[in-house]
């Protein structure tokens, strides 16, 4: 295990080593095109009946301060709905601040103080498949553990996975994905908006993948992490150089990487790669 107490008095230098300016690229460019494909579908409505310049000018601020609006109430409403699912988690959940689940508490507190987060609950939930996932706008902020990762996973792919989780608390994903919400809303078009975010959705995933193995420092560590979260533990095994290599072939497909822009996550096959590319962060 490598926690780098060294760097808690600043930024924790995996934080650094791991975060890309491209990202926040491509996240400005997808707020900049769900701005416009927004603005257009309100407009359209809008001046459609205008029938003079004054009219039109008249439809034109009403759309605008109406897209506001609307903004505003789906953005509102998403809040209220995050605070619902927060609630909805501690009264369902093993909260193991609040445990006997000893040696993940603290070290998910020595991790927590390392990376300089806000306050972070992590909650264990009753369910069979490998998975977790990070929400929250504001303190508390709250990192769900499926019962299947506890279970099915070393304690060091665990640490992996919550670092992981972290990473989206971090960087501020989750608040983010927030503000991402009113698109969505939009009728017709939110497909489309979703198909859109995909492309900064994944890049996300690429940037705590990465935060992982700075941390870690292991990067057949945070690959095998990712293998078992994949393709389950009883398979995770049978993933050989020569699987791996014919996922790669695939990939490379123009159909395998249209298939890929429509899912949130990264295929496991590139998530692998990127993690080859970045080895140098494990050093």
């Amino acid at each position: 295990m490598n926690n780098q107490p060294q760097a808690r008095q600043g930024v924790h230098p995996a934080v650094i080593r791991a975060r890309r300016v491209s990202d926040t690229i491509v996240l400005i460019v997808t707020f900049v095109v769900l701005l416009l494909l927004s603005s257009m579908y309100f407009l359209v409505g809008a001046v459609s009946g205008a029938q003079t310049a004054g009219a039109l000018a008249l439809a034109v601020f009403g759309a605008f301060i109406g897209g506001i609006a609307v903004a505003g109430v789906v953005l509102l409403v998403g809040m209220f709905l995050l605070r619902m699912q927060r609630q909805m988690v501690l009264g369902n959940c093993l909260q193991i601040e609040y445990s006997s689940y000893a040696w993940l508490r603290d070290w998910a507190n020595e991790v927590a103080a390392d990376l300089k987060l806000p306050r972070v609950e992590i909650m264990i939930t009753q369910d069979p498949y490998i998975n977790a996932y990070a929400f929250g706008f504001a303190r508390p902020y709250t990192i769900v553990l499926h019962s299947g990762s506890v279970r099915y996973l070393t304690q060091e792919e665990l640490k992996v996975v919550v670092v992981h989780e972290m990473g989206h608390i971090k960087y501020w994903h989750t608040n983010i994905m927030l503000y991402l919400m009113p698109f969505s809303a939009v009728p017709i078009v939110g497909q489309i908006v979703r198909w859109i975010c995909g492309f900064w959705y994944r890049r996300a995933e690429w940037a705590c993948d990465r935060l992982a193995l700075a941390y870690m420092r292991d990067l057949e560590l945070v690959k095998n992490a990712l293998i078992k979260v994949h393709v389950g533990p009883d398979a995770a095994q049978y993933m050989n150089q020569t699987a791996r290599e014919w996922l790669q072939y695939t990939a490379e497909r123009p159909m395998n990487r249209l298939a890929q822009t429509f899912s949130s996550h990264p295929f496991l096959v590139r998530r692998l790669s990127h993690l080859d590319k970045y080895r140098h962060l494990a050093q």
